[in-house]
């Protein structure tokens, strides 16, 4: 049983491993370009286009007067908190480009802002410039409820769940069925799901992966400021357990070998 009790130890540490996310993007965010992204943001919501253009690249610099244009339908008063919600990085052939989202906070509405800025050697500039107005915060746009969500919505949280538990119960099942050999290998392919559809909690998104695999064939990945993923696989390893289990018990009388021999 050693050999279970370590597979079992490690399964636990994989699960309960986890990192915040704010300390993650804290961690990730580039400086000096988050600074730059921010101070681009205040200049444009306030109407001081004119600031940011020598920092403009010339395709959005050729649009300028979109820009002036779309100020006027952002707010240009003093946020109650500020923060950076979203960065990713690209580095391809020695250009580097960042995009960087913030989130502002106002007495009663939220905006999030979209900068791009692209950095090859000392050259650096604003490739990209977008935001809205929202009526919330990107926590409350994309929290896990089941506020006015459809039957999609249920069946997609069903279906993870139920295929949670036939890995769970076929798992105690193998543990508590005496075999010759191979019980750990044949307890850890009872949490193996394959084929995986992810669901899209905010939006009802589906999409199909025919080449993957699940531990408990089910999974829900999610962030503060991004949406929740459903993941619902197959249980193939408990399934193929079940069917097996009577040919794969030691039969009554018979000793048994021990578990964790090798295959």
């Amino acid at each position: 049983m050693h050999a279970l009790t370590r597979c079992i130890f490690l399964l636990c540490l994989v699960i309960v491993s986890g990192c915040n996310q704010d300390s993650l993007i804290a961690k990730f965010t580039p400086h000096p370009e988050a600074e730059i992204a921010r101070q681009a943001i205040d200049d444009w919501r306030t109407g001081h286009v004119d600031r940011i253009k020598p920092l403009l690249s010339a395709q959005l610099a050729a649009i300028t007067d979109q820009l002036v244009a779309g100020a006027p339908h952002l707010s240009s008063a003093t946020p109650r908190s500020v923060k950076v919600v979203g960065v990713r990085e690209h580095v391809l052939n020695s250009v580097k480009q960042f995009d960087i989202t913030y989130e502002y906070a106002f007495e009663s509405r939220w905006m999030i802002a979209d900068v791009v800025i692209v950095e090859q050697g000392d050259r650096r500039e604003i490739a990209g410039m977008h935001a809205q107005m929202e009526d919330r915060s990107l926590e409350q746009i994309h929290a896990f409820t089941l506020v006015n969500k459809d039957a999609a919505h249920y069946l997609a949280l069903c279906l993870a769940c139920v295929s949670t538990l036939v890995c769970l119960t076929a798992f105690v099942l193998c543990l508590c069925t005496p075999m010759r050999r191979h019980k750990a290998w044949w307890a850890l392919f009872t949490l193996v799901g394959l084929v995986t559809w992810h669901f899209n909690w905010t939006t009802g998104q589906l999409d199909f992966r025919p080449v993957s695999f699940q531990l408990f064939s089910a999974s829900a990945t999610g962030s503060a400021y991004g949406p929740w993923i459903l993941g619902v696989s197959i249980p193939v390893g408990a399934i193929w357990f079940l069917i097996r289990r009577r040919k794969l018990a030691t039969p009554r009388g018979e000793p048994g070998r021990p578990s964790t021999q090798a295959p």
